[in-house]
């Protein structure tokens, strides 16, 4: 071998070492990055079924992580605690998600167990019995066509994918039309008092509480968000206004990434974070206020905070959403969840039934009035479903409601264009049609967003509704 072959292979040699070294760097820093999400999810997941939906460890594994969540996190429950340990060797992390009555499950995220005691004895209050105009109806479905609502139900709920990443995992629907319960369908191990993750439609509930303290006069839309860190002279986030906020017109440099970018701001926010709206407030502007439209959790993180400064009483605050929306429209088995802090996460994690969120669309369907009284504020709806000029430029976007006015693009092109919905992580939507007085719920755990056509199973319901009522908005 000459001496230029020999200084060749070494030099490959050398090359591939450093490649193979810096390879191994570079995946032991992603390890690193991603184990915080990935164990936080887990036992997030974990610990929200469990104690809340009274699931067993086994369906949830089996059900709400996948295959590689599955593979790469181990679980186990401790008294009131889910413990979730992360291990791809050198990599570990555990993460611990704790149960507390009323307020359900909060992180951890490194901190002790005495930050996360705060008023744990606070008790849901729904009333012994409610009102008989509350109570849930019977089918009825005269001059519906029973053979394609039918079909359509049978087709949401069937299965032609062995792997349940592929699947559509349907749980509940409900659908409602001229205020009358049309369908309803859960499938095997769910039931209608089971309740469901709503991932991002808890959104759209806290929408529903401004605009409740926006009509007790408490909340002014125009007037500048009361987050203490903005308030620095020449901090520009001190001119960001709560509508600014509400219409996810805040300007935020937040990245909003869930799988496509799992070490997104999202995920250490909703997985490694005990005080979530504290971390939304540290991001900087990337834009001015009222400019720009970005789907950012950060919003409704935020608004949290703004419910929970807005109602200083522990008493008052604690049973807010319950006293003032939940129980007045039925929702019998719905639970907001609090962060590690003690503060109701205003973007996510609500669990609560299909049938509870069938009754929050018909609230918005009523235009904010529920059994003669009125819930929200005169005009709340319609601002709600009003598309900021900013949402236009991409995707027509409310006050945390998902509109189909069309703009560069819309979100559902075949049904009515009056439509609005709420929206969440793996296929949840309350779609609610004023023009054709329909409410569609669908709730379920879809892991590959094409695996379910949220359009096309309304579009089936429309054609479903009696003929004379068959003109469409476009």
């Amino acid at each position: 071998m000459s001496n230029r072959q020999f200084s060749f292979i070494r030099l490959t040699v050398t090359v591939v070492a450093i490649l193979l070294v810096a390879a191994a760097l570079y995946g032991g820093n992603f390890l690193r990055s991603v184990a915080p999400f990935a164990s936080g999810f887990s036992a997030h997941t974990f610990c929200s079924n469990y104690f809340i939906s009274e699931r067993s460890f086994v369906d949830i594994k089996a059900n709400d992580l996948s295959p590689l969540q599955q593979r790469l996190t181990r679980s186990r429950v401790d008294g009131n605690s889910i413990v979730t340990e992360f291990g791809i060797w050198p990599v570990n992390y555990t993460s611990v998600a704790v149960y507390r009555p009323g307020l359900g499950c909060g992180q951890l995220a490194g901190e002790t167990m005495a930050n996360l005691e705060g008023p744990s004895a606070i008790e849901r209050d729904i009333p012994d019995a409610l009102s008989p105009s509350l109570t849930w109806p019977e089918l009825t479905l005269d001059g519906i066509d029973q053979d394609r609502l039918t079909a359509a139900l049978d087709s949401a709920f069937s299965e032609s994918e062995d792997n349940i990443e592929n699947r559509q995992n349907t749980r509940a629907i409900v659908v409602f039309h001229n205020d009358k319960l049309i369908a309803e369908r859960y499938a095997n191990g769910f039931e209608h008092n089971t309740p469901l993750n709503s991932w991002s439609m808890t959104k759209s509930a806290t929408s529903a509480l401004i605009g409740i303290l926006v009509g007790q006069g408490r909340i002014d839309l125009n007037a500048p968000a009361s987050i203490e860190s903005w308030q620095g002279d020449n901090d520009p986030r001190r001119n960001v206004t709560i509508g600014q906020i509400l219409q996810m017109t805040s300007g935020l440099d937040f990245n909003e990434g869930y799988e496509s970018d799992p070490v997104s701001d999202v995920n250490f926010m909703l997985f490694n974070s005990r005080d979530l709206p504290a971390f939304a407030a540290t991001f900087p502007l990337s834009a001015e206020p009222g400019e720009r439209w970005s789907y950012q959790t950060a919003n409704p993180v935020l608004l949290g905070k703004i419910i929970r400064d807005t109602i200083t009483e522990d008493e008052e605050y604690y049973h807010f959403a319950q006293r003032e929306l939940f129980n007045k429209l039925g929702m019998r088995n719905s639970y907001l969840q609090a962060d590690g802090s003690g503060t109701f996460v205003g973007g996510a994690f609500l669990f609560g039934t299909a049938r509870d969120w069938a009754r929050f669309g018909l609230l918005y369907l009523n235009d904010g009035i529920v059994n003669g009284e009125r819930i929200l504020p005169e005009g709340w709806v319609d601002y709600s479903r009003s598309p900021t000029d900013a949402s236009l430029k991409g995707r027509a976007y409310g006050a945390q409601f998902w509109l189909n006015t069309a703009g560069d693009s819309q979100m559902m092109p075949s049904i009515p264009a009056d439509a609005y919905a709420a929206r969440g992580h793996y296929g949840q939507s309350v779609v609610i049609i004023p023009s054709r007085n329909l409410v569609v719920v669908r709730m379920g755990q879809t892991y590959k967003s094409s695996a379910w056509d949220m359009e096309a199973f309304v579009a089936e319901v429309l054609a479903a509704l009696p003929k004379k009522q068959q003109q469409v908005l476009h």
